[in-house]
């Protein structure tokens, strides 16, 4: 049986765009592992570097897998995998993610004896890998194609659209999506919504405005499941929206209600994760998230991507609360009768994100505000980046 899953084919064929797109189509996951990534100087490709999955937004040196001398001699610095790529791969295995990335295996290894006992070491654990394969003839190469715990896929640009979608249904299968963890049915979360939770949306979508005292720009709704949150916040704002979900089919619910609210020149969806967002740097005023951060695993590298795309100034309003007691003591009990552990686990996943020090965890961003609000209503992290000039519009 095969725990392990790479893509090869042609060069520029879209293979590590493919992976990408598994990837940002996930549920919410715990993912490590590496990707290579091409350096330009002269507008000439000039080198390669190795890239660690959990620091891919943060600014360190470039570590070299190979680089371009004399225009059209490639020079390979095993040295780098043996020392940056074992320790990712060690991560890896110590890190216990649900999923590990390599993209890409190619001949720049041949002489990375030590990264190549490790890679074997990661294929051989229990936890799935997701990879590309260069398409070239080597020894460790064709090792990994030959052991029964591989499947290799070939991509094409005539296939790569159907090979995406059976490669997105293995992987799901792999990383025990069929079991339920961290899965969630759209069509059920949809109607426990709109049977229990709807009264709570136009309540914090108010409460939101009132807070910031933001009015009008770019919001961005993380997490935003069908949409209701930032469709509520829309409504009562000059803000323009994007509901920002890791599942196709909870955004294909929000579109039929962004449509049904009229809001469709307004608010739109956006098929991501919170620890890749794809958004551009500082483009954005305001994000929110009311559920969510309760399955974000890697929560500072989610916390610091959303630092990542707010604009200069700009506020994120981030937690688990239901508007009021009054509201959080009714929804108890409704969703108690449909579920005897709804209580139980609700309360797990509480303590595990209220015990965290955000302090701690956020205290290397440049913020002007900062504030973990806990009340009988729910738990919120509020925090603001700073800007230039003037004060944070929350601390005033």
């Amino acid at each position: 049986m095969h725990n392990n899953i790479f893509v090869t084919g042609d060069l520029h064929v879209g293979k590590s765009t493919l992976i990408q797109r598994v990837l940002s189509n996930l549920p919410l996951i715990k993912i490590l592992g590496f990707k290579t990534s091409r350096f330009f100087q002269n507008k000439k490709l000039a080198g390669f570097y190795l890239e660690d999955f959990s620091r891919l937004r943060q600014d360190t040196p470039k570590a070299f897998i190979g680089r371009c001398v004399n225009d059209n001699y490639w020079v390979s610095i095993p040295e780098t995998f043996d020392t940056l790529g074992v320790e990712i791969l060690q991560n890896c295995l110590k890190g216990k993610p649900d999923l590990i990335v390599m993209d890409e295996l190619g001949f720049f290894e041949n002489d990375a004896k030590l990264f190549q006992k490790h890679v074997f070491a990661v294929l051989a654990s229990p936890i799935p890998v997701l990879g590309v394969l260069k398409k070239k003839r080597t020894p460790f190469l064709d090792q990994i194609r030959k052991r029964s715990d591989v499947k290799v896929f070939e991509v094409t640009r005539e296939n790569r659209d159907r090979m995406y979608e059976q490669i997105y249904e293995e992987v799901l299968q792999l990383i025990g999506l069929g079991k339920g963890k961290n899965y969630i049915d759209a069509a059920s979360y949809e109607k426990t919504v709109k049977e229990v939770f709807a009264p709570v949306y136009p309540v914090i979508a108010k409460q939101i405005l009132d807070r910031t005292k933001m009015k009008s720009g770019i919001c961005l709704d993380v997490g935003a499941g069908t949409g209701h949150l930032g469709i509520e916040l829309t409504k009562i704002s000059d803000f323009n929206t994007y509901l920002l979900d890791c599942s196709q089919d909870m955004l294909l619910i929000a579109e039929q209600n962004i449509e049904r609210a009229g809001l469709q020149g307004r608010v739109h969806t956006l098929l991501g994760s919170v620890y890749r967002i794809p958004l551009n740097n500082e483009s954005v005023d305001l994000v929110i998230s009311r559920g969510s951060l309760y399955f974000w695993e890697q929560k500072k590298l989610a916390l610091h991507e959303i630092y990542r795309v707010l604009a200069p100034g700009g506020m994120a309003y981030i937690g688990g609360g239901f508007g009021s007691a009054e509201l959080k003591r009714k929804i108890y009990l409704q969703m108690q009768q449909k579920d005897q552990n709804w209580r139980k686990n609700m309360a797990q996943k509480i303590n595990q994100t209220n015990n965290i020090n955000y302090l701690e965890l956020l205290k290397d961003l440049d913020l002007a505000y900062l504030e973990v609000s806990n009340s009988e209503a729910g738990m919120w992290l509020i925090m603001q980046k700073k800007q230039e000039f003037g004060v944070g519009t929350a601390s005033n």
